[in-house]
């Protein structure tokens, strides 16, 4: 086996590991291990530019492109549903804060 073989292999396996970890820390809610496995793959997106290996490993940078793809689905749900929440919980709020001053007032 060639070093380059060797270090194709070694760049499939790493994509094939953070790929797994980016969308299982999506659906795991997991933000930063989700962040850290972001960067990870930057860098090791990087070094595989860097090496000149983007055609070689064309496959499986187009597999983990279509991951980011399914993990950005994932974030903008996660991020319509945070923004739903919070507009019901500045709905209610007012209300909270007038029960809150009638305890603290009754307490007294």
């Amino acid at each position: 086996m060639t070093q380059n073989q060797m270090l194709l292999g070694d760049f499939v396996k790493r994509l094939t590991r953070l790929q797994q970890n980016l969308l299982l820390a999506a659906r795991a809610e997991d933000w930063a291990l989700l962040r850290a496995s972001d960067k990870e793959i930057v860098v090791l997106v990087q070094h595989i530019y860097d090496a000149g290996l983007k055609d070689q490993l064309s496959a499986p940078l187009s597999s983990l492109r279509q991951n980011y793809q399914h993990v950005m689905s994932l974030l903008q749900s996660e991020m319509k549903r945070t923004e739903t929440q919070m507009k019901q919980l500045n709905q209610i709020r007012p209300g909270v804060l007038a029960y809150k001053q009638t305890i603290e007032g009754g307490l007294e």
